[in-house]
């Protein structure tokens, strides 16, 4: 069946046959994912959304309940004809990065400028972007002055996202990588905190699989990351413990290269799950990381699978 044949549904205690006995669909998928549960103290989204839309700060919680993300990386030159045709579809909120190796975060602010002038605020967008340090950023194409020092590499990275996307406000910002020691890494962090929240709606990292490193940094931090960005594979155990405290501390764990995991997409689990459900085991992965209070990203560059995504 064509992916995303039926895409309004919820994975519950409807029982399906698979593997040793009979397993409601989430159940299968933590066997195939192994996890802790959502606390109770960690509300799903929608709620966490009215509850901090109570407290004022509703940049943060429209964008971290969204429930995807579209990510921008290696688009090249499509990159403002994708962020175009992804918002259209309903996406409403854009991952990109401060960082020409594979990002190309002006094109993205082409298209906020298209969208804005069809009718399609960048107020109802949620923009999320990265300062990625040097070791991560092609040599002959760095968006800062690489001799700097690292507070102002930071600095004159997060003024050119601001440019680049034509925008005066960056809803999320993220350090792309941890640097070599605590201390760089938390000299990037203060910086990045001096721009909260005149210029910053919230703060978070990316790439980062030590569950003591990240504690270290949540610790260590007076703006407090609300935002991990990892890869969700096999090689980091799906990041169990780091998913379960973003979920005790209400930060947003997002999955990137999601789809990559083919093993677990090919396993008796999912095969059975989707069965249950009509569905491709694609989507399956997708729902069951929302309704653990996951966000996924997705940088898809077809029109079909944009609208079945969501």
């Amino acid at each position: 069946m064509p992916r995303g044949h039926h895409t309004a549904f919820r994975l519950t205690p409807r029982c399906i046959a698979g593997g040793a006995g009979i397993l409601s669909g989430a159940a299968l998928l933590t066997a195939t994912f192994a996890t802790g549960r959502r606390p109770a103290s960690a509300a799903p989204a929608t709620q966490r959304l009215r509850g901090a839309a109570a407290g004022g700060d509703e940049s943060i919680a429209f964008g971290n309940a969204l429930p995807f993300l579209y990510g921008t990386a290696w688009k090249k030159e499509r990159t403002a004809d994708l962020v175009v045709q992804a918002i259209k579809a309903g996406f409403r909120g854009i991952d990109t990065a401060c960082q020409p190796k594979h990002y190309k975060e002006g094109l993205v602010g082409e298209a906020l400028a298209r969208l804005e002038a069809e009718g399609i605020p960048r107020s109802s967008l949620w923009v999320q972007t990265k300062f990625t340090p040097i070791g991560g950023q092609d040599p002959n194409d760095v968006p800062y002055d690489r001799d700097a020092p690292l507070a102002e590499q930071v600095v004159q990275s997060v003024r050119r996202s601001l440019e680049n996307l034509r925008t005066d406000r960056i809803d999320s910002l993220v350090l792309h990588s941890p640097l070599k020691t605590h201390d760089q890494t938390m000299q990037a962090w203060r910086a990045m905190e001096s721009h909260v929240p005149e210029k910053v709606g919230q703060l978070g990292i990316s790439n980062c699989y030590d569950l003591h490193r990240f504690q270290r940094l949540y610790d260590d931090a007076a703006v407090k990351p609300r935002v991990l960005q990892n890869r969700f594979y096999a090689q980091s155990g799906h990041d169990v413990e780091l998913r379960r405290f973003c979920l005790e501390r209400g930060i947003t764990y997002q999955t990137f290269w999601t789809l990559s995991n083919r093993k677990e997409l090919a396993s008796p689990a999912m095969r059975a799950a989707a069965a249950a459900h009509g569905v491709e085991a694609q989507q399956i992965l997708f729902r069951w990381l929302r309704q653990r209070g996951h966000q996924p990203l997705t940088g898809t560059k077809s029109a079909e699978h944009m609208a079945q995504d969501l």
